[in-house]
């Protein structure tokens, strides 16, 4: 049975992307089989994962920015091999990568941070999955507040901006937490901190969520 794919992409840098494809990468792991496809040149995931001293990354990581136009063909390619591919996408406007991407995925996350240039980059994103809807016409969106800081006039803001988008907004936000910076430091997930406790839960959220949109267990 094929993959699902899921990328997680947002036209702008700075807003989470490989914070959260490794999360979820490593909550998905524990019961799947799960590839993060690492299609930004600056490698971060690759990093993230060979910052492990002990136990290695939960999920397998590669190296597909090399791929660019054609990584919907190395997706494809993968796909029996896994139950999930998280395709860590790169932020800029003129990268082929999201697109061809976009075309096999079956759902695009796309993280942001609660402030105005971050979503006005949610847009063009959601704008980006449009197109790709000629082809893949049965791919979902959903958009993640991320680092939210709670209790703060900027973040209701944002969050009422966010669920007027033509996207599915989460339920599920990850707040602005030590936990999840420390994380790369062990090359591991939020699952390796310790008194992490609310941010486990937040990502064990977040897994279910999706997968409830998707229609999955």
């Amino acid at each position: 049975m094929a993959a699902t794919i899921i990328s997680v992409g947002n036209q702008k840098g700075g807003v989470g992307k490989t914070t959260v494809t490794m999360q979820l990468a490593g909550a998905l792991a524990k019961k799947h089989r799960v590839l993060v496809a690492d299609a930004d040149e600056q490698a971060t995931a690759s990093k993230w994962a060979a910052m492990s001293e002990g136990e290695p990354f939960p999920a397998t990581v590669v190296g597909l920015a090399a791929a660019g136009s054609k990584i919907h063909r190395e997706l494809q390619r993968l796909s029996e091999q896994y139950d999930y591919i998280l395709v860590d996408c790169p932020p800029s406007v003129s990268s082929p990568v999201p697109q061809a991407a976009f075309l096999v995925s079956d759902l695009v996350l796309i993280p942001t941070r609660p402030s105005l240039p971050d979503i006005w980059a949610v847009q063009e994103t959601i704008r980006l999955v449009e197109r790709a809807k000629a082809i893949n016409e049965n791919i979902k969106t959903a958009i993640l507040v991320n680092a939210l800081q709670p209790n703060t006039q900027l973040g209701r803001d944002a969050v009422e901006i966010l669920a007027q988008f033509d996207a599915h907004l989460l339920k599920t936000v990850l707040r602005q937490r030590q936990a999840y910076p420390q994380s790369v430091a062990f090359g591991g997930t939020v699952a390796q901190v310790s008194g992490a406790k609310p941010a486990q839960a937040e990502v064990t959220a977040l897994v279910k969520e999706i997968q409830a949109l998707l229609g999955l267990q």
